[in-house]
């Protein structure tokens, strides 16, 4: 279903225009010098984009597989999302009347230019809770236990942004829900009605044009960067790719997802000169230490309970329990 659905990222038509800029890239670096160009430019348009040691290596394939298993999990996570934002929009909303009294009528008209406005303080609120929760996943043991899934991918293919641990669904979806709440909530209180931000597909037009603009590439082999001046504004793919990198130089760098300057604000960015070779995963000793779908489900569980309690041994089963239970939990509300 995914390939249909316009919200979601590999929707063939941000699939079609990924594919658009790989054949631009392909031709692009084609001209350049041996030493400037990947290496996979020599193999011909088919074999630099749809390189079969890339598509069928062994963390392709698990991508694959985890890609359909997390598919049935990834509705439970949705499902308490739904609770959760709820929950924040009632809560923020309370706490405005609170402290500034209740609005009987609006401070800013309901108008094009407040939809316009709505709009991108909804993809601001979005890119900010990436970059926060994104930054917490690295910098914080426990929660990296969870996130190194995601880094564990030894290739990068388009079916990597689903290679995520339930558990940095959840994290990552509530704190986002929570600004979007706060942003809905605003936007209520000063407009007296309920705010709706400018779409195409029912997709954020920002957010739909971010995806649409090369957002797979970022989870590929096909090299695109920006001008140094535009690398400052927005995440290139190829600045996403260094984030992947197992290179010391890039270890947490560009934790962004559209807007560079969190990250430049922050001193996290990164902006690469030219072509890089990259080698991915999460060391060079052990880039995928996840054998199985299974261990990359319950292995972070093991390693964080061991963080928590190092000599206890039902830990692991605790935690995941309690993961089920917070996942699915929402389903069974709604």
């Amino acid at each position: 279903m995914a390939p249909l659905l316009p919200s979601a990222r590999i929707f063939y038509l941000y699939i079609a225009t990924a594919f658009v800029f790989s054949v631009v890239t392909y031709l692009y670096f084609s001209m350049r010098e041996e030493g400037a160009r990947p290496e996979g430019i020599s193999r011909g348009i088919v074999g630099y984009i749809f390189d079969p040691q890339i598509w069928f290596h062994k963390s392709a394939k698990q991508d694959y597989l985890y890609f359909f298993f997390n598919g049935l999990i990834y509705f439970g996570v949705v499902a308490q999302l739904l609770v959760s934002g709820h929950v924040f929009f009632e809560a923020f909303g309370a706490g405005l009347e609170r402290v500034f009294g209740v609005r009987e009528t609006a401070v800013f008209a309901p108008s094009l230019l407040t939809a316009i406005a709505y709009t991108l303080v909804v993809a601001l609120a979005t890119d900010l809770a990436v970059w926060i929760t994104h930054y917490l996943q690295h910098k914080v043991t426990l929660l990296w236990q969870f996130h190194q899934v995601h880094h564990s991918a030894e290739v990068l293919t388009p079916a990597t942004v689903y290679r995520m641990h339930p558990i940095d669904m959840l994290f990552t979806g509530i704190v986002g829900l929570a600004l979007l709440a706060l942003a809905f909530a605003g936007f209520s209180y000063l407009t007296a009605s309920a705010p709706k931000d400018v779409t195409v597909m029912n997709v954020n037009v920002v957010v739909f044009a971010f995806y649409l603009l090369g957002y797979n590439l970022r989870h590929s082999h096909i090299w695109v960067s920006y001008p140094p001046w535009l690398s400052y504004i927005l995440i290139s793919p190829a600045q996403h790719q260094t984030h992947h990198s197992i290179d010391a130089k890039h270890y947490d760098k560009n934790f962004g997802l559209i807007f560079a300057f969190w990250d430049w604000l922050f001193g996290t960015l990164y902006v690469p000169k030219g072509y890089e070779k990259l080698e991915f995963g999460i060391s060079r000793e052990e880039p995928n230490p996840f054998n199985s779908i299974t261990d990359i489900y319950l292995k972070p569980f093991a390693k964080a309970w061991a963080l928590l309690a190092p000599n206890s041994i039902a830990g692991p089963l605790i935690c995941l329990t309690i993961a089920i239970g917070a996942v699915f939990g929402g389903s069974l509300i709604l």
